[in-house]
C-alpha cells in the first residue's frame, strides 16, 4: 500500500497476545476504539477475525490493515517449526554444533547448551568453496546439488543454505537455492546471504536457521488469515509488524520470517514513540504487562532502541530488533509453593481457562486473582470489557496455595503481587541501571491489561516521579503498529579502518545498499516521495570483538567519515561508561534503514469536563491495611481534572491503581498523568 493512505475508510491493527487478541480502528474523524477476544491456541487467524468483528467495522471498508502476530515466536519457544535441512560448504558440517565457547551463566552447575534446532545427520555438504575475501575457490558442483535436492524433497519441510564467505559473495547460495526450487518446489528455501550477510558463520548460520524453522508456520498462518479476511471482503494488502519497528507485506514477511519474531511487543514500543511526542517526553521506560508476559523497552531522546543482534533461546539472531527484555509475569501468572516458597511465574493460566476469577474453571491461583482479592480490580469491573468476576472463585484458588504456606489469603494475595513486582522491578534495572542508565531520569509508561495496575509500585521501588498510562491502555500495541512505517534494514559487510579506507569504497558499498532498497519499497508501493533511506556503520576499536552502529551524516565525504570516530567514542562512553578517543576505530558493516513513510492516524482531542464523582468506593488492601478507595470512570476524566489517591480508575480491559501521595490528570491527548502529590 502507498502513502499517504487513500482516505477511503478504516485502519485496522491486530495484536495477539498469550490470553486476549487486540483489535483497534481509528477512523477519517479521530475517534479510535478498541475490542478484545480470546485467543484461542493453534488458530489465531480465528482470534483475529472475532476481534474485527466485535469492532463493528465490515472487512470491505477497511483501507489499511496490520497485524502482529506471535506465530514464529511460539513455534520456535515451543519446538513446533519445520522439519529442517541444512546445506553447508564441505568440511564445515560441524559449524552450528560447535557454537561458541563462552558460558553464559558460568557458575550455574545446571546449564546446559540450548538445543539444536537440527540433528547432525540433517546437516549437508557439498562441494563449494569460497575465499575469505569472496573469490571462488572451489566451484559448485551443481549435479551434487540436484541428486541432495532429489534426496531431501520428501523428508524435509524447510532448507537453510549456508555456505562459507557467502556473505562476500552470494553466488553460490543463490544457485544451490534455485536448484532446490526447481527441484523440490515445495521446500522452502532460506540463505543466509538474503536473511543475514554479514561475518561471523555461527551466528550467520543460526539466524538462517531460525529464519527457516518458522517460515513454514508463518506461510501457513499469514495464508489461512489472508484467505479469510480476503473472502470476508478485504481487498487491501495485509502488512504485517516486524521486529525492527516497520511493516512490511504479508508475502515479504514469509521471506523474511525471521523478521517477525517479536512482531507483537514491538508494536507496543513504537506506540511509546507516538505517546512521548505527544507529551514531548522523549526518555521513557516502556512496560507491556499482559496476561502472560511483561515486556521491557526504552525511548531515548524519542526513538526506540534497535539493535543489530539479539538472542533467543539461546539462539543468536542477526536482526535489526527493537531492544526488548521479557519476562514470564503477566496478569495470568500461576502462583505456587516451591522449595517452601513462593514462585510466580512463567507458567500462565492463558485465556482457557484463565485465573480462577474467570470463572471458567481455573483452580490455580494468579496475579489477576490476587488483585481482585486485595480490592484493586473493584467487583463491578468487567475483564477484557465484558467479563464479569467470579472473586470466590479467586478467594478459593487462593486459599489452597494460602494453606500450604501456613498464612491467610489475604497475606498470600499480598505476597503474589510483591514477588510479581520485584521480578519486574528487576527486569527494569536489567535494561537500566546495569547499563550504566538512570531510570529516575525517565518517566515510566505502563500499558498492557495488567500493567497500569502495577504501576505506581514499580516507579515507587525504581524512584521514578512520573507515569503515564495511555489512552486504550490495553490494546496500545495493537494502536501503536498504526503509527509504523515500512522498514526494511539492509547490510553489507565493509572492513577498513577510517583514514584508510577510501571514500569511494564506501560510497559504492552505500550505492549498492540504496539500489536495493528503494526496489524493496517501491515492491511494496511506496512512493517516491515518502521514501527515506538513513546510511549507518557499525565501528569498533582496533582489536575489539564486537561493534556499536552510529549513524553516518551526508553527504558521504572525507568529512563525514572522518566524522565517525568522535561519533563512535562518544556512543562508546554513553554505553559503555568509558572510551579511548586516540585509538583507531575500524569499520566493520555498513548498514541503511530503508523507510517508507505512512501517515498517523488522528485522534480526537479530550475535551473538558466537570470533576466526576466517584461511581463506587471499595475497600482496596495496601501494605496490610484496608482503606477507602474511590473507583473513578476515566471516560469521565477531562483536562483540568486531578484526581487523588487512594483511588481506581477503571475501563474496559485496564484497571489504574493509584496508592495514596499520588495524583492522575489528563493530557490533551487523552493520556493519564500519575505524578507524586506536591509533599507526598
Amino acid at each position: 500500500m502507498s502513502a499517504p493512505l487513500a482516505g477511503r475508510g478504516y485502519r485496522i491493527a491486530v495484536d495477539i497476545g498469550g490470553t486476549f487478541t487486540d483489535a483497534v480502528c481509528a477512523g477519517l474523524d479521530g475517534r479510535v476504539w478498541s475490542a478484545k477476544a480470546p485467543s484461542i491456541p493453534g488458530r489465531q487467524d480465528e482470534s483475529v477475525v472475532a476481534a474485527v468483528a466485535r469492532l463493528g467495522v465490515e472487512l470491505g471498508e477497511i483501507e489499511d490493515f496490520v497485524h502482529g502476530t506471535t506465530a514464529a515466536l511460539n513455534a520456535l519457544l515451543e519446538r513446533r517449526g519445520a522439519r529442517l535441512a541444512m546445506i553447508v560448504t564441505q568440511g564445515f558440517r560441524d559449524v552450528y554444533e560447535i557454537r561458541r565457547a563462552n558460558r553464559p551463566a558460568m557458575y550455574d552447575i545446571r546449564w546446559r547448551r540450548p538445543e539444536m534446532l537440527l540433528r547432525r545427520r540433517d546437516i549437508y555438504e557439498i562441494a563449494e568453496r569460497r575465499a575469505a575475501d569472496g573469490t571462488a575457490l572451489v566451484p559448485l558442483d551443481e549435479g551434487e546439488v540436484r541428486l541432495l535436492a532429489a534426496a531431501l524433497a520428501d523428508r524435509y519441510d524447510a532448507v537453510a543454505v549456508c555456505l562459507l564467505n557467502a556473505y562476500l559473495d552470494p553466488g553460490h547460495e543463490r544457485r544451490v537455492a534455485s536448484l532446490v526450487r526447481e527441484i523440490a518446489p515445495a521446500l522452502h528455501v532460506v540463505t543466509s546471504s538474503e536473511v543475514a550477510p554479514e561475518w561471523r558463520e555461527y551466528e550467520r548460520w543460526s539466524t538462517t536457521l531460525v529464519s527457516a524453522y518458522v517460515a513454514p508456520t508463518i506461510a501457513d498462518y499469514l495464508g489461512r488469515l489472508d484467505a479469510r479476511l480476503t473472502a470476508g471482503g478485504l481487498s487491501t494488502p495485509l502488512h504485517v509488524m516486524q521486529s525492527n519497528g516497520g511493516v512490511t507485506t504479508a508475502r515479504t514477511a514469509v521471506d523474511r520470517a525471521v523478521q517477525t519474531l517479536f512482531s507483537g511487543p514491538v508494536g507496543g514500543t513504537m506506540a511509546c514513540v507516538a505517546v512521548g511526542r505527544e507529551l514531548d517526553e522523549p526518555r521513557l521506560v516502556c512496560v507491556d504487562m499482559g496476561g502472560t508476559s511483561f515486556d521491557v523497552s526504552l525511548v531515548v531522546d524519542g526513538e526506540p532502541e534497535i539493535e543489530s543482534q539479539i538472542e533467543i533461546e539461546g539462539h543468536p539472531v542477526l536482526i535489526a530488533s527493537v531492544g526488548m527484555h521479557s519476562l514470564g509475569a503477566g496478569g495470568g501468572s500461576l502462583a505456587r509453593v516451591e522449595t517452601g516458597g513462593l514462585r510466580v511465574g512463567p507458567e500462565s493460566a492463558g485465556s482457557h481457562p484463565g485465573p480462577a476469577c474467570y470463572g471458567k474453571g481455573g483452580e490455580r491461583p494468579t496475579v489477576t486473582d490476587a488483585n481482585v482479592i486485595l480490592g484493586r480490580i473493584p467487583p463491578d469491573a468487567r475483564l477484557a470489557g465484558t467479563m464479569p468476576i467470579d472473586a470466590a472463585a479467586g478467594e478459593r484458588a487462593l486459599a489452597l496455595v494460602a494453606g500450604e504456606l501456613g498464612i491467610s489469603v489475604p497475606v498470600l494475595a499480598e505476597g503474589i503481587v510483591g514477588v510479581a513486582d520485584a521480578m519486574m522491578a528487576d527486569a527494569i534495572r536489567e535494561v537500566t541501571v546495569a547499563r550504566g542508565i538512570d531510570p529516575r531520569e525517565f518517566s515510566l509508561l505502563a500499558f498492557g491489561g495488567a500493567g497500569p495496575l502495577h504501576a505506581v509500585s514499580l516507579a515507587t521501588e525504581l524512584g521514578i516521579r512520573r507515569v503515564v498510562v495511555p489512552r486504550e491502555p490495553g490494546a496500545l500495541s495493537a494502536w501503536g503498529m498504526l503509527h509504523a512505517d515500512i522498514r526494511h534494514d539492509l547490510v553489507r559487510a565493509v572492513f577498513g579502518r577510517i583514514g584508510a579506507i577510501g571514500v569511494s569504497v564506501l560510497a559504492a558499498a552505500l550505492a549498492a545498499l540504496r539500489s536495493e532498497a528503494t526496489a524493496l519499497l517501491i515492491a511494496e508501493g511506496v512512493g517516491a516521495e515518502h521514501v527515506a533511506l538513513e546510511p549507518s556503520a557499525d565501528l569498533r576499536y582496533l582489536g575489539q570483538e564486537y561493534t556499536l552502529t552510529v549513524p553516518i551524516a551526508e553527504p558521504l565525504n572525507d568529512e563525514s567519515v572522518a566524522a565517525l570516530a568522535p561519533a563512535f567514542a562518544e556512543a562508546h562512553l554513553k554505553r559503555y561508561g568509558h572510551n579511548n578517543p586516540g585509538e583507531q576505530v575500524e569499520i566493520v558493516n555498513l548498514r541503511l534503514a530503508a523507510i517508507g513513510r505512512r501517515p498517523r492516524p488522528p485522534r480526537a482531542p479530550l475535551v473538558e469536563r466537570p470533576a466526576p464523582e466517584p461511581r463506587s468506593v471499595v475497600q482496596t488492601v495496601f501494605a496490610g491495611t484496608a482503606v477507602a478507595c474511590s473507583v473513578f470512570a476515566r471516560d469521565e476524566i477531562g483536562l483540568g481534572v486531578a484526581v487523588h489517591g487512594p483511588a481506581i480508575v477503571l475501563e474496559d480491559g485496564c484497571t489504574t491503581l493509584l496508592p495514596a501521595g499520588w495524583h492522575a490528570s489528563a493530557s490533551p491527548h487523552g493520556h493519564l498523568l500519575l505524578e507524586r502529590t506536591e509533599g507526598a
